[in-house]
């Protein structure tokens, strides 16, 4: 029995090249101090022997490849104003050198769609430039917009399907965000655009709080409604999960206000995307096990991959559809972050930093409960409107102890349809599902989300009344991750 479906469904899930191009340039021996990650951008990065494309084997069509900062400037490029051309620069890519601004991303598409991919994305600044050619141009709110209508019809013709919008001279401005959307989907009707809750990825404070600037509630009311996709945007790596579950809390909410239809995109962690039916925005690259530059270890690929393969079954739903509940009580992430390199991104003195969050988020079904002694994970979980699989996450937390320690709870969610899928990723001492109608006769089948077998756990499984009980050392048999240590386990677990 297999309980995957063969085939992707359409998600808006991305493979974006920024952390690999920072890997990249950072492996560089005597790297040249002007030289920045955008400049690792380059045909022979993405497509070579040995390119970053060459990577993902089982998933590539689940993913769309957004090509990030660096793709559309010369090498060197440091200026702000020259970014936004959309044309892809020809000497990172000599062999679309005698080919127009719309044949040379169409080209990029092919050879993209070639290895397996699902198309062509790209990151482009809410700008266009002001700096063309060495001299400084100002263009009026009417010559914007056909700047944008132009760009919308090379994507048309250059097949991309996806724009990654982020950073520029308009960054927050929902009415320039507006235009741009109102752009593309005159002229490039296939494509999907995302917008970004932009900013410094601890908020540039210490303790993010539930609070939310009047100014980010004026941009998330005005950015969410002309959005196909939104994202949480950049966080720290070690204070991620703490980071992206109160940015997915806030982003939801407003959704929920004004009733968008866009899709969460919760960038690279993808449990959390799995739990509350979210698009994901892959970085990691298996390029990381050759960095330097930081201590921690290369997040898992695999952990993505499971992610990815569960959305197959329950694709991601718009941001404002199905209820929602976020507890009130609230968690603490602690990190101590070291003297950094210069450069280091995010930026930040030595010191003690921390992120407060939600302790738990529910999509279409009721809150979790949790029991644990002493800390706890996040826990987040999902029903999807459709066709009605839960999925439920714990995530790692950040104490200072370590960064992505993992806390074991007893789960109990609600809400679950006997004959749906559900799904499970994390570290528990025990998880309990209630069902709408008893299970207690039904077989049970589960299957490590990286795999293509699913088993009879039957015996292994407490059923009684409406209730499945799956104990914490089975999930670890089933869902074994790669690294036993600090892997997330991830399963599907179907009633026969």
């Amino acid at each position: 029995m297999h309980l995957i479906p063969d085939s992707p469904q359409v998600t808006g899930n991305y493979f974006c090249t920024w952390d690999s191009q920072c890997d990249h340039m950072y492996t560089w021996k005597n790297r040249p101090a002007e030289l920045s990650a955008r400049d690792a951008m380059n045909e022979a990065f993405l497509f070579g022997e040995t390119g970053l494309l060459n990577s993902f084997q089982g998933v590539r069509e689940d993913l769309i490849v957004v090509l990030d900062d660096g793709w559309d400037v010369p090498y060197g490029a440091k200026d702000s104003r020259i970014f936004g051309s959309l044309e892809a620069d020809p000497e990172r890519f000599p062999s679309l050198v005698e080919l127009s601004p719309a044949e040379r991303l169409k080209a990029l598409s092919d050879r993209i769609r070639a290895l397996g991919y699902r198309g062509l994305g790209l990151w482009v600044p809410t700008q266009s430039p002001s700096l063309v050619n060495g001299k400084e141009i100002t263009r009026t709110s009417a010559q914007e917009r056909l700047y944008w209508e132009e760009r919308a019809r090379w994507c048309h013709d250059g097949e991309v399907v996806y724009l990654k919008a982020d950073w520029g001279a308009h960054q927050g401005d929902g009415d320039y965000c507006a235009m741009m959307t109102a752009c593309m989907r005159k002229y490039a009707p296939g494509l999907s655009i995302e917008h970004g809750f932009s900013g410094h990825p601890l908020f540039e404070s210490e303790d993010v709080g539930p609070a939310v600037s009047e100014a980010a509630e004026t941009y998330l009311e005005k950015a969410l409604p002309v959005s196909d996709y939104f994202r949480t945007y950049d966080v720290c790596h070690e204070l991620k999960y703490a980071s992206t579950v109160d940015r997915a809390a806030i982003c939801l909410k407003a959704a929920h206000t004004c009733k968008s239809d866009a899709i969460l995109n919760i960038e690279d962690t993808a449990l959390i995307g799995a739990a509350l039916g979210c698009s994901i925005g892959v970085m990691r690259h298996a390029l990381e096990q050759k960095r330097k530059y930081v201590t921690l270890p290369p997040r898992l690929v695999s952990e993505t991959a499971a992610a990815l393969r569960w959305q197959r079954i329950a694709p991601p739903f718009a941001a404002g559809r199905a209820s929602l509940a976020v507890t009130e009580e609230r968690l603490k992430d602690v990190w101590h972050c070291p003297q950094r390199t210069p450069g280091l991104w995010p930026d930040v003195p030595e010191g003690d930093y921390y992120v407060t969050a939600p302790a738990a988020i529910a999509r279409n079904m009721p809150l979790p409960e949790v029991f644990a002694e002493g800390e706890r994970p996040f826990v987040l979980c999902s029903i999807h409107p459709d066709n009605g699989a839960l999925c439920v996450a714990a995530t790692p937390r950040t104490f200072p102890s370590g960064v992505d320690r993992m806390p074991l709870a007893s789960i109990c969610v609600q809400g679950g349809h006997a004959d749906a899928p559900v799904g499970v990723f994390g570290r528990f001492a025990s998880l309990s599902v209630d069902f709408d109608e008893p299970v207690e006769n039904r077989r049970v089948y589960a299957q490590n989300l990286l795999s293509d077998t699913a088993e009879d756990v039957t015996e292994d499984i407490v059923l009684s009344g409406n209730r499945l009980t799956l104990p914490g050392k089975l999930m670890l048999q089933i869902g074994a991750p790669e690294d036993p240590e600090s892997g997330i386990p991830a399963i599907v677990v179907k009633l026969i």
